[in-house]
């Protein structure tokens, strides 16, 4: 994922690639929405941002070893945590039992749901949580040196799903990371975080994708025509999944 994949949201990009060109980089950031935004791939844009070395003005070069990794999602030092449903038969107990699922599932969607998720899994009817055993490898990654990244990336996909004892487990990590470790977090129901992680995180509201760049995405994208693809971007209102749904 780049900047120019992530559609509309040009405000919060040209914030992002300033954080990163003048070195100010929180060490925990809170991506927020409703819901089809683009806060997901907006923060996936910019890890890869923060650790490209042939970046330009406006995005990741696409060609440094950094990028060539980033694009199969198998840089050593990018770490993914995200809401699992707990398979011990198949011994898939932990985000890193999932990790080719994560990685296919990501490649073929950008923008994306919890239940795209859980249907990509096969779910079925289990609630899918972020377990608690999760703390003790995130503790354990972060523990280990860096191994060539300008910085280490630990991406938590919703926040809101971590077990209670998971997240107070991180409580210490997420408010003092080891040095150049970015935590970057994507909630779609922050109320529903634990208060003490919102107070250790600075907060990136992503708001609803304007209508005209929504329509400029299904022109291009899916080959509607300019009155369709703005009668889609309406029905939408900011978000792009139910655009997709709409055309579907």
């Amino acid at each position: 994922m780049y900047f120019k994949d992530v559609i509309g949201q040009e405000a919060l990009k040209q914030q992002l690639i300033h954080s990163a060109e003048t070195g100010v980089v929180p060490h925990a950031l809170l991506f927020t929405e409703q819901g089809g935004a683009g806060a997901f791939p907006l923060a996936l844009a910019y890890a890869r941002y923060l650790n490209c070395t042939g970046r330009t003005t406006d995005d990741a070069c696409g060609h440094c070893p950094s990028c060539v990794k980033y694009d199969i999602l198998a840089h050593p030092d990018l770490h993914f945590v995200f809401p699992i449903v707990s398979k011990k038969e198949k011994k898939k107990e932990i985000c890193d039992d999932y990790l080719t699922e994560w990685r296919s599932f990501l490649k073929e969607r950008p923008y994306f749901s919890l239940d795209d998720w859980l249907d990509y899994i096969d779910a079925g009817n289990s609630q899918a949580l972020i377990y608690s055993r999760e703390s003790d490898e995130i503790i354990r990654k972060l523990s280990l040196k860096i191994y060539e990244a300008t910085y280490r990336i630990l991406f938590i996909w919703l926040p809101e799903k971590l077990h209670p004892t998971c997240a107070n487990k991180l409580l210490k990590i997420i408010e003092e990371p080891p040095p150049h470790t970015v935590i970057l977090m994507v909630s779609e129901h922050p109320e529903l975080i634990l208060g003490t992680i919102l107070s250790r995180a600075q907060r990136i509201p992503v708001k609803g994708i304007q209508a005209e760049d929504i329509a400029a995405a299904m022109v291009s994208q899916f080959n509607l025509t300019t009155d369709d693809a703005h009668y889609v971007a309406h029905l939408a209102n900011g978000n792009y999944l139910k655009a997709i749904e709409a055309i579907s």
